[in-house]
């Protein structure tokens, strides 16, 4: 399964690391900048044809954004993690839900 929030960081990465603005990227690949922010940010979920484009005006491949390392993927952490949480007052998880939530908004905005 793809993880568009990872998607969306890497692109965002890639163009900034080359000095391209959202504004640039979207005008290369005929679409808004809205769009892209909102790739960017895993809220939408472009088309392979779309990957394709952004990666060729960054000199990348599509499997610059969607691969992931076998050694540094874990395929417990989802259900650790939701185990851990399990295990915790319903106060405390909504705390924790709240500032996971605050950390992810934090990266993706950097």
């Amino acid at each position: 399964m793809l993880d568009y929030i990872v998607i969306g960081s890497r692109i965002r990465k890639f163009r900034q690391e080359r000095g391209i603005t959202q504004e640039d990227l979207a005008f290369q690949v005929n679409t808004s900048t809205a769009y892209i922010s909102n790739i960017e940010r895993g809220i939408k979920k472009p088309s392979l044809q779309k990957l394709a484009e952004i990666a060729d005006v960054l000199h990348v491949t599509v499997n610059d954004f969607i691969y992931i390392s076998p050694s540094t993927a874990n395929p417990n952490f989802d259900r650790d993690l939701q185990y851990m949480i399990s295990m915790c007052t319903p106060e405390k998880q909504r705390k924790i839900t709240k500032n996971i939530a605050e950390i992810i908004k934090m990266f993706l905005s950097e």
